[in-house]
């Protein structure tokens, strides 16, 4: 079976900015969201490489359906497996994957194999004419299930297992794959990819492929890749997370709400116990949002689009700093219709994300840029071998602090008043510097004005909604006490 890793080490050296640093491993990788292949490469180069980035998620490949005013589900829908997609051709797919390698970012496909398109047929992006329940060269009528449930084969039922991996999700073609037929074709498919480069995959609606059926995929798989599920777990269902982590690890689908019940109803027991229920630690994705969630508005998801967005950014470090699971951040674009995609050009290719000056068109957010970001990755990283808390303290609503071993401690306010007291850090006596205080260079690991830990303790004002982070090779230059 593919092997399963939470860290990737990358050599024993890296340099940035010109300047050697040890090596750390890699814990956090981010979904760009419809992305081009081409500003995926050239954000692997400028950003997510040097800031210490594990890996992309990157949209679907595959040839895809057009759709009226081309909503951000079409990527959802195959017509074949061609590598052309509104983010570009097969050969920048192909560049994009070498250079974020380069770089030492992997590259994390989008797979989808559970289903093909749910629209009565047409022409795909690259031009392939299908029916529904048919695809030249690829599957034909009984490639697909056809349940017999609810008069049109779509689930109707969804505490139904039978339903939930038989039946079509939304009149998406469910493609049989118990048959040899399709599970080939799926591999031939996910081999081509690791030809490329790519280093793993997450796996679409896992929860509606039974697990059984993707073991098989999986099992012929020409070389090791890293696989995690998307599992939306229903407590009152039939599928568990369990039955998934054979073949990869899992979504921690729950994840999102618990950490955004902890910081919006002022509830930091719920924060300390935020992976109970979860599989283990080294098993799990966690996650505040993603393209789907951030699309259910008013329904206790913390987003960066919304009026929330400082909740949002202190509860991404919270979860950043929190030693459980592997980290992904999220960056998509601004969107009034639910169903709205990217803008595209003429070609109903996506317009480009960055500019001349490597700065974020609008509408996209890239809040995977913002300040705070690249400094939390450098302390998850940083703090990997200190994988537990110590000197948990809260006031029981809204403030919360704890320490990384003795090598790094958070404090985070999400009050509306300031809060001033003494706090247990962990940390040897020295000087530190908030790394958060948004002149954090990590050439130099060097930021603004210094705290002073003495007998382990520092006396900190925290102002409202607002965070302190102490890491234990932070300068200025440690001075004993």
């Amino acid at each position: 079976m593919p092997p399963r890793i939470r860290v990737k080490l990358i050599g024993w050296m890296i340099v940035f900015a010109g300047l050697p640093l040890q090596a750390a491993p890699r814990t956090v990788f981010v979904h760009l969201f419809e992305w081009t292949w081409r500003d995926i490469a050239r954000e692997c180069e400028l950003y997510l490489g040097p800031a210490g980035f594990s890996a992309v998620q990157v949209s679907p490949p595959h040839e895809h359906i057009h759709w009226k005013n081309n909503p951000w589900w079409e990527r959802y829908q195959v017509v074949s497996y061609r590598l052309n997609s509104r983010s570009g051709t097969e050969e920048e797919f192909k560049n994009m994957v070498q250079r974020c390698h380069q770089a030492g970012v992997d590259v994390y496909v989008d797979a989808v194999m559970n289903h093909m398109t749910g629209i009565p047929g047409g022409q795909g992006f690259s031009g392939t004419s299908f029916t529904h329940y048919e695809y030249p060269g690829l599957y034909s009528f009984n490639d697909f299930h056809h349940c017999g449930r609810n008069g049109n084969d779509d689930i109707g039922n969804y505490l139904d297992r039978y339903e939930l991996q038989y039946c079509e999700l939304l009149d998406l073609a469910d493609l049989a794959t118990e048959t040899p037929k399709v599970q080939a074709t799926l591999a031939q498919y996910l081999n081509y990819l690791l030809d490329l480069g790519v280093a793993g995959f997450r796996i679409d609606a896992a929860k509606h492929i039974p697990p059984e059926d993707l073991a098989g995929i999986l099992r012929r798989l020409k070389r090791s890749a890293y696989i995690y599920h998307e599992v939306i777990f229903d407590p009152r269902g039939p599928v568990q997370y369990s039955e998934y982590l054979p073949t990869g690890d899992v979504m921690a689908y729950h994840y999102p709400w618990k950490i955004a019940h902890g910081f919006q109803d002022k509830d930091p027991n719920a924060l300390l116990n935020i992976s109970w229920g979860f599989p283990r630690s080294e098993d799990s994705i966690v996650f505040l949002t993603n393209h789907d969630l951030e699309r259910l508005k008013d329904r206790g998801i913390l987003s960066f689009n919304t009026d929330q967005q400082t909740l949002y950014r202190l509860a991404q470090i919270f979860m950043l700093a929190w030693p459980y699971g592997y980290p992904q951040l999220y960056s998509g674009f601004q969107f009034q219709d639910t169903e709205e995609g990217p803008p595209l050009d003429e070609n109903l290719r996506t317009r480009d994300i960055l500019n001349s000056e490597n700065r974020c068109n609008k509408p996209w957010t890239c809040e995977h840029r913002l300040p705070e970001v690249a400094a939390m990755v450098d302390f998850r990283n940083q703090t990997d071998r200190a994988f537990s808390i110590n000197n948990w303290w809260s006031n029981e609503r809204d403030v919360l602090a704890f320490s990384r071993g003795q090598l790094g401690f958070v404090a985070i306010n999400f009050s509306n008043q300031s809060v001033s007291r003494d706090f247990s850090t962990g940390l040897r006596p020295g000087t530190y510097c908030n790394i958060l205080d948004g002149s954090y260079h990590l050439s130099t690991r060097r930021c603004g004005p210094g705290y002073d830990v003495r007998k382990g303790s520092v006396t900190l004002t925290l102002p409202p909604m607002s965070a302190v982070v102490l890491l234990n090779n932070t300068s200025p230059q440690m001075v004993q006490k």
